[in-house]
């Protein structure tokens, strides 16, 4: 129960936007003018687009993908036989799995004077919560449940990166192909009509729940109002023509009829009251 509080305390003291966490307690900088030159090549290499929810690349985003691409090709070698034991290769992959997580908690930015990296409490946070993680597993775990516990996170990883890059291109061909009006036009403001057009859409346009990330915030950046957006985000995972089909061959079309009418009932007023105050 401790190992999964701290595991969740990684991810919350990774993504919660508060003033605890975002707050830099003091900052270096590593002078060159490099950082500016590299930032101009990155916006002219893709071109920062605010219309269409489109933020670029920063010198930190390049930071965090080449770490990435190390953790991707030393993973097959360190966890491919994970139960034959740890390797050299298994180390350096948690060290870089780390490393990656460490980095992702500094505030980077490219000035004239250089590239400005700030420490800020969500390092902190991060960088206690890592160390109990870490120094829990090797006092507390057997051998057998560390090959365990990282052989089932590295299938887990090859289950969803698929569907995230996935997910990238489908948000990236909607955002090209789709014109912002059209959004707004149907779901730019909280009506009950928009949060309805919103689970209908989430019925037809079924999408894996990691799909679904990038894709709505394609639709948020195209001007998608929140309401109608939680909408599609409650309607979507619970309604689709693939499972309607299947209920409807267990419990019969009666009972089907009123659970598609509760989920599509419930999800527009749950879009269409969150969206009273957002």
């Amino acid at each position: 129960m401790v190992f999964f509080v701290l595991l969740l305390g990684i991810l919350l003291a990774g993504t919660l936007q508060i003033s605890l966490f975002r707050t830099v307690v003091f900052e270096i900088v590593i002078p060159g003018d490099w950082a500016v030159g590299m930032q101009a090549w990155l916006d002219q290499l893709i071109p920062p687009n605010p219309a269409l929810g489109i933020e670029g690349v920063s010198v930190h985003g390049v930071m965090l993908i080449g770490l990435l691409v190390l953790i991707a090709l030393t993973a097959v070698k360190g966890f491919k036989d994970i139960f034959q034991g740890f390797t050299g290769w298994t180390y350096l992959t948690l060290g870089i799995i780390t490393l990656t997580l460490i980095v992702a908690s500094f505030t980077v930015g490219a000035v004239d004077q250089g590239l400005v990296i700030g420490f800020n409490g969500r390092l902190m946070a991060e960088v206690l919560l890592l160390s109990a993680v870490w120094w829990m597993s090797a006092r507390y775990f057997s051998a057998e449940e560390r090959q365990e516990w990282l052989w089932e996170t590295w299938r887990f990883v090859k289950m969803i990166i698929p569907l995230l890059i996935v997910g990238v291109f489908l948000a990236s061909v909607a955002r090209a192909l789709i014109p912002a009006h059209w959004i707004q036009t149907l779901a730019g403001r909280n009506t009950i009509w928009a949060n309805f057009a919103g689970v209908v859409f989430g019925v037809f346009m079924y999408f894996p729940t990691l799909v679904e990330v990038p894709v709505a915030q394609t639709f948020l950046a195209l001007g998608m109002h929140r309401g109608p957006l939680l909408a599609y985000l409650l309607a979507d995972p619970e309604l689709s023509l693939q499972s309607i089909l299947i209920t409807n061959t267990v419990i019969g079309k009666t009972k089907t009829a009123v659970y598609v009418a509760l989920v599509a009932v419930f999800s527009t007023l749950a879009g269409l009251i969150f969206g009273w105050f957002v």
